[in-house]
């Protein structure tokens, strides 16, 4: 009884953080680049109990084993699923999408290069093509400065001026090594590698890869075994103090 009480009150935790999981994603449904999360347990060992006070084992060094004890499941990390989301056209010269399944912008930020499928990009004061954050976005010879939105980015990451004249190449990388997500659309990765065959498109961005229908009934079932699971510790709750309050009297 008592197994049953502990393996439903780590069940609970666990539902507790898979229901902000869902909620997180349902929240960032609009966010460009947004790569949803998804919450993994992991069991906990298992222990093997033993009987104490049996009298026919007493006098004998050796315990009799009453089997395994399951101590239920805990919460073990966040995944985060980096597929591509929905590419949507704004008509925004600044915006930006890479249309393959693979591949990053690379922003230069105070603690190192960071990476990101979100392209809504503006000019800074000194014409620099910077995030919304206002990270500069990298080409191939460094910070990429325009003189206007008026410029022409091709599918192959090259841009050109208003008078053809190129002026750099996105620098695009797959993420390689061990990747962790830092705000909303920002990577960290210390193992990346430039890729040549890409395909970027301007006037257009990447939505966040959340299917606000999938989310919702994952909402829902979450809801519904936290409920399930309060009702079996009230049971549990309601027998011991049966046990305790009449059992004992007897």
């Amino acid at each position: 009884m008592l197994k049953g009480i502990y393996t439903t009150g780590m069940g609970l935790a666990m539902l507790e953080k898979r229901m902000e999981t869902v909620s997180n994603n349902l929240a960032n449904v609009d966010t460009t680049g947004y790569k949803k999360d998804v919450a993994l347990a992991k069991s906990f060992p298992n222990m093997l109990a033993f009987q104490l006070e049996d009298p026919m084992y007493r006098n004998i060094p050796w315990r009799k084993a009453t089997g395994p004890v399951n101590l239920g499941v805990q919460f073990d990390q966040l995944y985060t699923d980096m597929s591509r989301g929905i590419l949507k056209e704004t008509g925004e010269p600044l915006n930006m999408a890479v249309a393959s399944e693979d591949g990053y912008f690379v922003l230069e930020t105070p603690a190192g290069d960071r990476y990101t499928r979100n392209g809504e990009f503006h000019l800074s004061s000194e014409g620099v093509l910077v995030s919304s954050d206002g990270n500069a976005v990298q080409g191939q010879n460094g910070q990429i400065t325009l003189a206007d939105s008026s410029f022409l980015l091709n599918e192959e990451g090259y841009i050109y001026d208003s008078g053809g004249t190129l002026v750099d190449r996105l620098r695009i990388v797959s993420l390689e090594g061990e990747t962790k997500k830092q705000g909303y659309s920002l990577f960290q990765c210390d193992n990346v590698t430039e890729i040549d065959n890409i395909r970027v498109l301007q006037g257009y961005l990447e939505g966040a890869n959340v299917n606000t229908i999938t989310e919702m009934v994952n909402m829902i079932a979450v809801q519904r075994s936290y409920e399930a699971n309060q009702k079996v510790m009230q049971t549990h709750d309601a027998t011991l103090e049966k046990a305790v309050n009449e059992v004992g009297r007897v």
